[in-house]
């Protein structure tokens, strides 16, 4: 007896029988790893069509917290790297040039023409002493320290007004940067008038951070002066000097790390001057070097982008007729045009260099606050709300450290 259907069935039985229990079809057998085929569809009906293998989702880069990383604009809103920094200062100005490049020049041009207009009017007299004889001078010297007191007063002069508009520009261009963290464009009346109720408040700042850097330069020439004065030894005078300075230069880098990130303080927390070198004080606190470092590499790549600009114009000027002038109209011509190529070499210099330093320095005091304070989960739940449709928090509010916490200091409301 075997299993399976006899060879030749009995009558009355049909020819394809079944295969017996436990014997699978061979017509429906599979390799091995594949589906046996589908059964034919009944009469009527579609044949059976397999789902397509569903693609995976995309997979987002994930941050040292765990939580997605999101960019909604020029930075992806996590702690920052140098790299980070570098490149969002650049997309920034990329995404917005009205803003950033049209803003600084017409900031730039302006205390430039205006620090031009102030040498040129002290710079005359000056020029007047060359016709001078000796006899006169003898006579009377204060022919001579009249237009050179003039002189270095002008140049004083125009220090101070390219440095009131150098801490207004970067005041409106940390507004600017503040708003492309989000993807956010900025008019430059919007900028302006975000950082008009801080301009104030920004001189303050810039004019205490320049008494104390270059007022710890200033203490080591003042004690030497005092020690000659009363007849100290060369020797000592030399030795005290050099340590003296040596201290003040580490005092400056110190100080002036310290209180880099005061002046984005000011403008996007909108506190006072005092409130915002105390702040920069505490942001700085435990990054002393990386903050010290990213601004030496930053101040470098500026100096390089300035000196690679106006070194065309400064051997342009060169070439004009100047010391070998024949006559006093040649020299006092020349004079003029080889300071006006130098100021146009300074105002495209500055006009390319100045977005990129603010923009850096406001996206280090953003990379400080999110190491320090978290603030890149405040600014991730702003993009994802955003994302849904939700109403956006305004810049003033959202910048202010007590946002984060969710209580406002009394008193406080957005400007």
């Amino acid at each position: 007896m075997t299993d399976g259907p006899p060879e030749n069935p009995p009558p009355g039985w049909a020819a394809q029988q079944p295969p017996a229990y436990g014997v699978p079809d061979p017509g429906s057998w599979a390799a091995p790893g594949q589906q046996p085929p589908p059964p034919p569809p009944p009469p009527g009906q579609m044949p059976y069509q397999p789902y397509p293998p569903q693609q995976p989702y995309p997979q987002l880069p994930y941050n040292p917290y765990g939580a997605p990383v999101l960019k909604p604009g020029i930075i992806p809103l996590r702690p920052l790297t140098m790299g980070d920094m570098f490149n969002g200062a650049m997309a920034a100005i990329r995404t917005d040039p009205k803003a950033t490049l049209g803003l600084s020049a017409v900031v730039v041009t302006i205390s430039q023409l205006v620090a031009f207009g102030i040498q040129m009017v002290t710079i005359v007299p000056l020029t007047d002493l060359a016709s001078i004889d000796e006899r006169t001078l003898e006579d009377d010297p204060g022919q001579i320290l009249g237009p050179i007191a003039g002189f270095l007063g002008g140049t004083l002069l125009s220090v101070i007004v390219s440095v009131i508009a150098m801490v207004v520009l970067t005041g409106m261009l940390t507004s600017v940067v503040g708003r492309s963290v989000f993807g956010e464009s900025i008019t430059i009346g919007e900028a302006w008038r975000q950082t008009a109720g801080r301009v104030l408040p920004l001189l303050g700042l810039g004019l205490l951070q320049t008494l104390v850097v270059f007022g710890i330069f200033l203490f080591p020439f003042l004690v030497i002066v005092v020690l000659a004065g009363i007849g100290a030894p060369t020797g000592a005078i030399v030795l005290v000097g050099f340590l003296l300075f040596v201290g003040g230069v580490v005092g400056a880098v110190f100080f002036y790390t310290k209180m880099s990130l005061a002046g984005p303080a000011v403008v996007l927390e909108r506190i006072g001057v005092f409130a915002a070198i105390s702040r920069s004080f505490r942001l700085v606190r435990g990054d002393f070097w990386r903050v010290f470092g990213i601004l030496l590499l930053t101040g470098l790549i500026v100096f390089l982008i300035q000196l690679a600009v106006a070194a065309p114009f400064q051997i342009a000027g060169s070439a004009l007729p100047g010391g070998d002038a024949t006559s006093l109209e040649e020299f006092t011509s020349g004079l003029y045009l080889s300071t006006g190529l130098a100021t146009i070499g300074a105002i495209i210099g500055a006009t390319l260099s100045s977005p990129f330093s603010a923009a850096v320095n406001a996206l280090l005091y953003a990379d400080r606050r999110m190491r320090a304070e978290a603030f890149d989960l405040v600014l991730q739940t702003e993009a994802l709300e955003r994302q849904r449709g939700g109403m956006p928090t305004g810049p003033q509010d959202l910048w202010h450290p007590a946002y984060g916490s969710g209580h406002r200091p009394p008193g406080y409301w957005p400007q």
